[in-house]
């Protein structure tokens, strides 16, 4: 915005070249906009309609020895030459190109962290996966000192891994231009997946993917479903894929004012069951930073943060 102003204020339109100072007249000439006035000036001025000598009774030729558009170019201190169209022309694109590549090469090499990324990390306390017991010391004792290290478990895996397959799926919605015949969006789809792995639905644009995602996350509220969803092989309804499944969309939709360990946080404690303790649900989001590759970042508030990181 301030290198806008200062284009346009050294544009020779609002200060005059002739009123600029000698140490600033080289804004007046690297700016675009001199020269974009300068050439649309020339070519309003210079026309056959304005660059003549009488204009509106006046007959500048007489009393300015000039014409009339050359008369006003003069006043503002414009070049009256022709070929300076032209030059404003080639220096419009010469800055066209300038830029466009000065933007490419910032946006491919330049990052910077969001200033409203902060971390809100404690100081880290110290490493809990071993612990010192301290042993009474008696004559069989083979270490002087009586510490030993005690190896924690593993932590446990709180949840029962879960094969998600349906079955002859289809889904029919009322169509709009005729609400008596149906429209099927789906039709007979079967398909699986495994855990511990990815599994990529890919299709091209209106192919159906978002509407098969919808029906598998049980988010359609209209229109009929049809075949079935089964969950390690048992048929399941709404509150079991609920329960076992995540569902991200497109769009952001987690809380700015939070930090990337408390939203996983906030999941785990309403997904997972209230019988389960309140420390393996913490395990649970732990793990889950662990293996996603977060923990630089796990204290970090989302504001700020990319999506493709959150």
């Amino acid at each position: 915005m301030v290198s806008v102003l200062v284009f346009i204020i050294f544009a020779g339109f609002i200060v005059t070249k002739s009123q600029i100072p000698d140490y600033l007249i080289w804004a007046h000439w690297i700016s675009p906009m001199t020269w974009s006035i300068r050439a649309l000036s020339i070519n309003q001025y210079r026309s056959d309609n304005m660059d003549v000598c009488v204009y509106d009774g006046i007959d500048y030729c007489k009393d300015y020895g000039k014409t009339m558009g050359v008369y006003y170019l003069d006043l503002f201190g414009i070049e009256t030459e022709k070929y300076w169209i032209v030059y404003g022309i080639i220096y419009s694109l010469v800055i066209y190109v300038l830029f466009m590549v000065m933007s490419f090469l910032g946006l491919e090499y330049l990052r910077y962290e969001a200033p409203e990324n902060v971390d809100v990390s404690e100081k880290p306390l110290e490493d809990e996966s071993y612990a010192l017991l301290k042993t009474p010391k008696n004559a069989r004792t083979p270490d002087a000192s009586g510490d030993y290290v005690v190896q924690l478990d593993n932590r446990e895996k709180n949840f029962t891994p879960v094969t998600v397959a349906f079955e002859d799926l289809h889904y029919f919605v009322p169509n709009p231009k005729n609400p008596g015949e149906q429209l099927e969006l789906l039709k007979g789809i079967n398909g699986f997946a495994v855990p511990g792995t990815i599994t990529a639905l890919m299709g091209s644009s209106g192919a159906g993917k978002t509407t098969l995602m919808d029906v598998i996350a049980g988010r359609k509220t209209s229109g009929k479903i049809t075949g079935k969803i089964l969950l390690n092989g048992y048929e399941a309804n709404d509150l079991a894929i609920r329960r076992c499944t995540g569902y991200c969309e497109q769009m952001d939709v987690h809380s700015e004012a939070a930090t990337i360990r408390e939203a996983l946080t906030f999941s785990s404690f309403l997904r997972q069951d209230a019988s389960i303790p309140d420390a393996k649900k913490y395990d649970s989001v732990n793990e889950a930073i662990e293996l996603l590759g977060l923990e630089d970042i796990a204290d970090q508030i989302i504001r700020g943060s990319s999506l493709s990181r959150v």
